[in-house]
């Protein structure tokens, strides 16, 4: 019923959050995706981020993201709006006013305009950039690593189609999503609707290789070309991936169609793919695809990419324990688990993810 006396203002770390206190804080020393740049307009945004509840607003100076609480009396920013000089999200319970950088500018009930409010009456901000569409967050005042490098997004020609996949809550951790996007023995038997091949479920040895920014594993597999509703018929197609795997949850896949007509010429299509760790067990996930594929339509791409989810939801989410084991010896493997073996590894040993002991 009440705060007791001495509680102050909340720390960082979330009452009653089912991460781990020591893996949270590393966590939030990373990028992680809040919204689409589409989402955040006129009006303010409610978001959560490793169980923080987060407002994301715009306002003259950019975008910005803050603790979805005013420091007053405690209400949801996110109700709030923009004033009319679109400089201040304006709180909807006193309008109390603060600028995108989370500062208090004017307390109505004060009356005087020209009296700057105090400093301390400011927003529990956070870094904030905006990049490929997409708004970022990093609730540490220095991110662990940097936003994915994909220039390709930025600055591709017009023969490219780029599409934003509606975004998706999955129950399931962060880690379990990425793990699955990027794994390749999955393909044959999940995503038969799709292009899985239940006839070529081997995989070979792939090459996998550390990077600055994570891993790079590459290979071919023989995909079945199919439309999402089976209408287009069915036919192999030698496809080339390039998976390059950001730290922690961020993945570009690079997908190279050899042509399979002498008049056919080869085309490739990205599926970027990001986790964004909602709570211990909730995740958003956030794709964008670029193609030139001739012909290639919105409509289309988003509808076989939801298909495509939809076959990987059912058997992601009632994988157990929910919690990825970065203890290697609490799951089995077998070799063409080499990617997420390494992947498992690095959280441990490069972030010191899955070690509670050492609260940071």
């Amino acid at each position: 019923m009440y705060v007791a006396t001495g509680g102050g203002w909340p720390t960082e770390y979330p009452s009653g959050s089912l991460i781990d206190e020591a893996d949270w804080h590393i966590l939030a020393g990373f990028w992680h995706p809040v919204a689409f740049s589409s989402e955040v307009r006129e009006a303010p945004v409610a978001a959560r981020l490793l169980d923080v509840d987060l407002v994301i607003y715009r306002t003259s100076s950019g975008v910005a993201v803050a603790r979805d609480v005013c420091v007053h009396r405690g209400a949801k920013l996110s109700l709030g709006w923009i004033d009319e000089a679109g400089e201040c999200l304006v709180c909807p319970f006193h309008g109390l006013h603060y600028d995108g950088r989370g500062q208090c500018r004017w307390i109505p009930a004060n009356g005087d305009r020209t009296k700057s409010p105090p400093q301390a009456l400011r927003l529990m901000s956070f870094l904030a950039e905006e990049r490929y569409g997409i708004v970022w967050a990093c609730m540490k005042p220095g991110p662990l690593r940097p936003l994915p490098e994909w220039d390709i997004l930025e600055h591709h020609g017009s023969e490219w189609v780029a599409i934003e996949v509606p975004k998706g809550r999955w129950n399931t951790t962060a880690s379990r999503h990425c793990e699955n996007f990027n794994d390749i023995a999955h393909l044959s038997w999940v995503h038969m609707r799709t292009f899985g091949n239940r006839n070529r479920p081997e995989v070979p040895n792939y090459d996998l290789e550390q990077t600055d920014y994570g891993l790079m594993m590459q290979l071919s597999y023989l995909e079945v070309e199919r439309g999402y509703n089976d209408k287009l018929g069915e036919r192999e197609r030698l496809t080339h991936y390039r998976h390059d795997l950001t730290y922690p949850f961020a993945t570009s896949l690079r997908c190279d169609y050899t042509g399979d007509e002498p008049d056919r010429a080869p085309t490739t299509s990205y599926f970027f793919d990001i986790a964004s760790p909602v709570t211990a067990r909730q995740t958003d996930i956030y794709q964008i695809t670029l193609t030139n594929i001739p012909g290639a339509t919105a409509e289309d791409y988003v509808n076989y990419q939801l298909v495509t989810n939809g076959e990987d939801i059912a058997v992601v989410e009632s994988q157990r324990p929910e919690a990825v084991p970065l203890d290697l010896g609490v799951e089995m493997h077998i070799p063409a688990d080499k990617f997420s073996i390494r992947y498992r590894r690095d959280l441990v040993e490069m972030f010191g993810l899955g070690s509670p002991s050492i609260v940071r």
